[in-house]
C-alpha cells in the first residue's frame, strides 16, 4: 500500500510540474510574427529543421499540433520543450517614408508530453503550442495629415492541446487534438493624430478572448518505406473583445475619447492538409506536405465595435471596418532528414505559402506577406535526450499596394524578411 501510494504522489506531483510548466509557456507565449499568412510553417524540433513537412511522419510529442495520430509511435512516454526565436525585418515606404520596422526578438516557447497507457493502442497527450500571429511597429512615420506618428499592430494565438490517440492497427492510427485556444490583439494608427471629419487616431489595447477547436488526423503505412498522413483543423470563432479604444478627436474639440470595445469577424481558419513520408533506406527520410487554409472565410472584414465613451459629446457607439479580404492560402512543405551517424541527424527543407493578402486591403499594420523558406537543422540524440535545433529563413518579399482606405498614398509599400531560431529537447521515459 506504501508502494502505492507513493507511486501515484510521484505521478500527482508530475503532473503538477507539467501543468505550472503549461501555464508558463501560455502566458508567455504572447507574440508571434507568423509566415504562412498567420501561422508559424513548423511546430516542433524535427519539423523545424524539415520546413513543416510533417503531416506524413510525426512521431513525437509535437505531433498533437502537426498530425496526432502520429503520437501512437511514442512507445512509452516523451515530454519535449523548446523555444523559437523570431526575428523580423520590415520596411514602410510611401510618398513621405522610406522607414524600417523597429526590430525585436520574440521568444516563443513550446512544451508537449505524451505518454502511452500501458502496452496498449491508446496514447495521451497535452501540450502548448503559439499557434501564430503577426505585428509590427513603425515609428515616426510623416503622415498625410503633416504630423509624425506610429503604427503598431500585435496578433497572437496561443492553445493547449489536450490530445488522445488509437492505433487501430499497424498500419492505421487515429488522432483528435482539441484546440483551446486564447488570442489577444492590439494596435495603434497614428494614435496622435486628429484631422477634422476625416481622421481620428486610435489606440486598441487589451481585446482579448478563448475560442475552440479540434484537430483530426489518421496516419497510414500501406509499407515500412511509405507513410501518409490526412489532417484536418476546424475553425476556431475568436472575436476579441472587452478591449479599449482611445479615438483621438482632439481637432473636433473632444480630446481623446475612450470607449469600450469588441471586435468582429476574427477567426483562425480551418485547413486541409495531406502529407507523405518516403525512407527510401534507414538513413533518409522525406516528408512531403500539401495544405489548404481557409483564410477567404477567417479574414473577411475585421470591424471594431466602439461603446460607452467617457465622453458624452462623442458619438455613443461606432463600428469601424477593418477589409481584410484575405484569400485562400496553399502551402507546399518538402523536406529531408539524413541520419548521419548512430547520434547525429541532419536536415533541410524548403517551405512556400502564397501571401494570402490582397494589394487592396495590404497595410503596415497587417503586413504577413512573405512566401518562400529555407530551414537546416540538427539533431543529436545521447542516451533518453534528443536535442534539435533549426536555423530558417524567410526570403525577402515586397509588395506594392493603393490601399484606398490607408492614408498612405499611391505606389506605397511593404518589405518583409525573417530570421528564426529553433531550439528543442525531447526526453524519453
Amino acid at each position: 500500500i506504501q508502494n502505492h501510494n507513493n507511486e501515484k504522489e510521484v505521478r500527482m506531483r508530475k503532473l503538477s510540474v507539467l501543468v505550472i510548466g503549461l501555464l508558463f509557456v501560455f502566458g508567455f507565449a504572447i507574440n508571434a510574427y507568423a509566415t504562412n499568412g498567420m501561422n508559424m510553417i513548423s511546430y516542433g524540433g524535427t519539423a523545424s529543421g524539415m520546413a513543416g513537412a510533417s503531416l506524413g511522419i510525426s512521431d513525437d510529442p509535437s505531433a498533437m499540433n502537426n498530425n496526432p495520430a502520429g503520437l501512437t509511435y511514442v512507445k512509452t512516454g516523451e515530454a519535449g520543450a523548446g523555444i523559437s526565436l523570431l526575428m523580423p525585418n520590415l520596411t514602410h515606404k510611401d510618398f513621405a517614408n522610406d522607414k524600417e520596422g523597429e526590430s525585436a526578438i520574440f521568444p516563443l516557447p513550446m512544451m508537449a508530453y505524451a505518454h502511452r497507457v500501458g502496452k496498449g493502442p491508446l496514447v495521451l497527450g497535452l501540450g502548448v503550442f503559439a499557434q501564430g500571429g503577426m505585428g509590427a511597429e513603425f515609428t515616426d512615420l510623416n503622415t498625410a495629415f503633416g504630423t509624425k506618428d506610429t503604427t503598431y499592430s500585435n496578433v497572437m494565438y496561443a492553445k493547449i492541446t489536450p490530445t488522445v490517440a488509437y492505433q487501430v492497427s499497424d498500419k492505421v492510427s487515429l488522432g483528435l487534438a482539441l484546440n483551446v485556444g486564447y488570442s489577444a490583439l492590439e494596435f495603434k494608427f497614428f494614435p496622435e493624430t486628429s484631422y477634422g471629419m476625416t481622421f481620428s487616431g486610435m489606440d486598441l489595447k487589451d481585446a482579448s478572448s478563448f475560442g475552440y477547436g479540434a484537430k483530426l488526423g489518421v496516419m497510414i503505412k500501406p509499407s515500412d518505406m511509405v507513410s501518409l498522413g490526412i489532417v484536418y483543423t476546424s475553425e476556431s470563432k475568436l472575436d476579441p473583445g472587452d478591449g479599449d479604444l482611445t479615438l483621438n478627436m482632439s481637432s473636433l474639440g473632444l480630446g481623446k475619447v475612450k470607449y469600450d470595445a469588441d471586435i468582429e469577424g476574427f477567426t483562425w481558419p480551418q485547413q486541409l492538409g495531406f502529407g507523405v513520408g518516403i525512407r527510401p533506406n534507414k538513413k533518409l527520410l522525406i516528408g512531403v506536405d500539401l495544405t489548404w487554409v481557409n483564410w477567404s472565410d477567417a479574414m473577411d472584414v475585421m470591424t471594431v465595435k466602439a461603446s460607452n465613451p467617457d465622453n458624452a459629446m462623442a458619438p455613443a457607439s461606432m463600428d469601424i471596418p477593418f477589409k481584410m479580404k484575405w484569400e485562400d492560402q496553399w502551402v507546399f512543405a518538402l523536406g529531408a532528414a539524413y541520419k548521419a551517424t548512430d547520434s547525429l541527424t541532419v536536415r533541410a527543407g524548403y517551405n512556400y505559402g502564397k501571401n494570402p493578402i490582397p494589394a487592396e486591403t495590404l497595410s503596415p499594420l497587417f503586413p504577413a506577406i512573405v512566401e518562400h523558406h529555407l530551414t537546416v537543422g540538427l539533431g543529436y540524440t545521447f542516451g533518453i535526450w534528443r536535442i534539435d535545433g533549426a536555423w530558417e529563413y524567410a526570403l525577402n518579399k515586397e509588395v506594392t499596394y493603393t490601399n484606398p482606405d490607408a492614408p498612405f498614398g499611391t505606389n506605397a509599400v511593404e518589405e518583409h524578411n525573417q530570421n528564426t531560431i529553433h531550439l528543442f529537447a525531447t526526453y524519453t521515459f
